[in-house]
């Protein structure tokens, strides 16, 4: 993976992919910004050179699209847990597809939320009928749609778009108590009235109030 290397010398060199993550070389992590260097290193026939300039942060969008398009699944997958310019699509699939234990983390990438995603609302998929909950434009009414999904309710339980007479009703219900207690939009009122069923004591804070 050396810099002055041509792609002819470097592709007559032998050598082992790792099989989880590796150290991308210097004058990636310190010049990869740059787009020639970027271009470059995107262009490679070295998959860990392709791999190393998707971990910038940002990169061109031609080198985007390009890496977006990869064979290789682990350049196209750190591309979207490094680079804040990942397409939505390809961070969508990757969310649904990969199995890895941060496959959850997707969810925040800048790129991830988007209209349109409650047409997942009913889709084979549990994780993209969860996606179907980030849509920014959704209602009330999705979230009652999945309250009762039994792979994905949980989260619409949680989820503070849920109408206030139906949040108190599932407080009320043993199976979906303790999620509906952990919805941001209860009322501190109900907050504190659980509390003490809960038999959790009240402490004065600074300014005397309990």
């Amino acid at each position: 993976m050396r810099e002055d290397l041509t792609e002819e010398q470097r592709s007559a060199i032998a050598y082992i992919v790792p099989s989880g993550y590796h150290t991308p070389p210097r004058w990636i992590v310190e010049r990869g910004h740059q787009p020639h260097i970027a271009r470059r290193a995107a262009a490679s026939g070295h998959v860990l050179l392709r791999r190393s300039i998707a971990m910038q942060p940002h990169l061109p969008a031609d080198v985007v699209d390009h890496l977006a398009e990869d064979e290789d699944f682990f350049v196209r997958l750190t591309l979207c847990q490094s680079c804040q310019d990942a397409p939505h699509a390809l961070v969508l699939e990757m969310y649904t597809h990969w199995h890895g234990l941060k496959w959850p983390f997707l969810r925040y990438h800048p790129n991830f939320a988007r209209p349109g995603l409650a047409r997942f609302a009913d889709h084979p998929d549990p994780r993209l009928r969860r996606a179907a909950l980030e849509d920014p434009e959704a209602g009330p009414e999705l979230i009652l749609r999945l309250i009762d999904d039994p792979e994905v309710g949980w989260w619409a339980l949680r989820d503070p778009r849920l109408p206030g007479q139906e949040l108190r009703r599932r407080i009320g219900v043993p199976d979906s108590a303790r999620d509906a207690a952990a919805n941001p939009a209860l009322p501190p009122a109900t907050m504190h009235r659980l509390l003490d069923l809960s038999g959790v004591a009240r402490v004065a804070g600074p300014s005397g109030i309990r």
